[in-house]
């Protein structure tokens, strides 16, 4: 499936044009950018008000009236310049509220850390791949501007990368402790939408737990369990270099 939306999509989804599958890929597109998804809520508005100024069967009272025109002028320039017919406005406006009703989900570098992770896996299985398990974060963090966490004692690194992403590299530290479990730790300068305290999400067959600290984002990456993985970096995000 395609997930790259573009705006003129972004149009025939509030004119309700789109069939379900893409309904639904833009609307996840919107969920995970909230800045586009408020200009989208912003015009729909607008043209609720639109719809209240004109003259119906029945007639709106004259409070309604001067209420939506306060709005109408009030209401932000949308992002799609546009006069959107009234036929599928609600139903969009229905759809869109749902997208605000979910939680907005994990950043968008958490792509990158399951990414990363997963490189990190195949190159252990590889002979032909040099691991770099030398790891030293006081050098790092110098080197970098990347603050780690204490890594626990039971846990052996065991390959120490540097991950080319668009926002810059990122640190990649992958690490077997000793119960077996494979953990990757993935950390990038990026004042992200993350929170402060981890939250855990479920990606293929890893879970990925997320938070940031200051300008740094991080995940830490595993096969275990969402709640077990989101456990695991709480415990972390107490003890700093």
């Amino acid at each position: 499936m395609n997930n790259d939306v573009s705006a003129l999509e972004i149009d025939a989804y509030v004119d309700n044009q789109l069939d379900l599958s893409r309904r639904f890929v833009v609307e996840t597109h919107l969920s995970r950018h909230p800045d586009q998804a408020a200009q989208v809520m912003a015009d729909l508005s607008t043209r609720s008000a639109l719809q209240l100024i004109v003259p119906q069967p029945g007639g709106a009272s004259d409070r309604m009236t001067e209420t939506a025109a306060r709005l109408r002028a009030a209401a932000p320039r949308p992002l799609w310049r546009r006069s959107l017919p009234v036929v599928g406005t609600l139903a969009a406006a229905a759809s869109l509220a749902l997208v605000f009703l979910r939680p907005s989900g994990p950043p968008d570098y958490i792509d990158y850390a399951v990414n990363s992770h997963r490189i990190a896996m195949m190159r252990a299985a590889m002979v032909s791949q040099v691991e770099t398990p030398h790891y030293n974060a006081r050098e790092i963090a110098s080197n970098t501007r990347i603050a780690m966490p204490h890594l626990p004692k039971d846990w052996r690194v065991t390959d120490v990368q540097l991950f080319p992403t668009e926002r810059g590299p990122a640190l990649v530290v992958a690490v077997r402790t000793n119960a077996g479990e494979d953990f990757s730790l993935f950390a990038l300068r990026e004042r992200s939408r993350a929170p402060e305290r981890p939250d855990a999400v479920r990606e293929g067959a890893e879970s990925v737990a997320y938070w940031r600290r200051g300008d740094i984002s991080y995940a830490l990456t595993g096969s275990i369990e969402p709640q077990l993985i989101d456990a695991t970096a709480e415990a972390l995000t107490r003890d700093w270099s």
